[in-house]
């Protein structure tokens, strides 16, 4: 019998290897939910006043009103001579008031190399003043699950423990600083409202004046989440600009149920938001993983028992 000497099996062994490590893991996506409010109908609970359905089938998720104060036109709108795609959500403190809102989805808990994207169009119709960072936007955890599937009074406190990731955008040329553009941990769970909380700097900024909403033209948003062992690795774009990104090596945890989206009250703001949608990407094995080990253990077994032959006597 001729004998298969150990290095001439391992180098064929590891080619094989090889062919099945090409299959060893994949991305599987997912969109969680898509809302273009062609239901006339932000809250899912009736026809917006002065809305039009333009597609019934365009449900989405229910946004809610959350903590903060009155005065505010929060509502399905038609838009298609702004963003372009027919309705929007409109969210005017006309009173340049605090005013946050979220839109809830099942919670959604990150595993290692898991990535949640967020992306949307929106745009500025108008501010009474240029105001630093004033638009605000992320991913959030209803903490206590208390938020509810009613819009919150202005004297509500039922937000104040939600935590996340909070965008901030200039309104406006504001020229009071360097940043138009950054990406803070809200972490504060008690004390203070969703979206308005003084939050955790992690270093995520841009200076590019392009980043600013300084028109009134629709621009597209992508913040993406991506699960990092214990760390959270964290990347922002608009429109076709440089992207900012950074690590938070203390995320306040994993699991995400809303998004957040509010004014602040340095201004009047008059925004509008569409096309939003959530994608959540997962890292599932493909069936050439568990092939690769199967291939291993069975090469090694066909290997040592034809080396036990060999050394049999005749």
């Amino acid at each position: 019998m001729k004998s298969i000497r150990l290095p001439e099996f391992c180098s064929g062994f590891a080619a094989a290897v090889m062919l099945a490590s090409l299959s060893f893991s994949s991305a599987s996506a997912g969109i969680i939910f898509t809302d273009g409010f062609g239901d006339g109908d932000r809250d899912n609970n009736g026809l917006d006043t002065g809305a039009v359905v333009t597609d019934p089938l365009d449900i989405g998720i229910p946004w809610l009103l959350t903590d903060g104060t009155s005065a505010v036109n929060f509502r399905a709108i038609d838009d298609s001579a702004g963003i372009g795609t027919g309705n929007a959500l409109q969210l005017n403190n006309t009173g340049a008031n605090n005013r946050p809102s979220v839109g809830h989805f099942s919670p959604i808990t990150m595993a290692d190399g898991d990535q949640l994207i967020l992306r949307f169009d929106a745009r500025l119709v108008s501010t009474s003043a240029n105001a630093d960072r004033a638009i605000r936007w992320g991913l959030y955890h209803d903490t206590s699950g208390d938020d509810g599937t009613v819009d919150h009074g202005s004297t509500s406190s039922l937000s104040v423990d939600d935590t996340g990731y909070n965008v901030r955008v200039d309104a406006g040329a504001d020229v009071s600083n360097g940043t138009s553009m950054d990406v803070t941990r809200d972490d504060s769970a008690t004390g203070t409202s969703i979206i308005q909380a003084t939050t955790t700097g992690l270093g995520i900024a841009s200076a590019n004046a392009a980043d600013q909403l300084k028109d009134a033209l629709k621009h597209h948003f992508e913040l993406s989440l991506t699960r990092s062992g214990t760390s959270m690795l964290i990347s922002l774009q608009e429109d076709g600009n440089a992207a900012i990104s950074g690590t938070d090596a203390s995320p306040v945890g994993f699991v995400f149920d809303e998004i957040a989206l509010g004014v602040r009250s340095s201004a009047a703001m008059d925004m509008r938001f569409d096309n939003i949608q959530l994608e959540y990407n997962t890292l599932v094995p493909e069936p050439g993983t568990f092939g690769l080990f199967a291939l291993g253990a069975g090469g090694l077994l066909i290997w040592r028992r034809r080396q036990a032959a060999e050394t049999l006597p005749l």
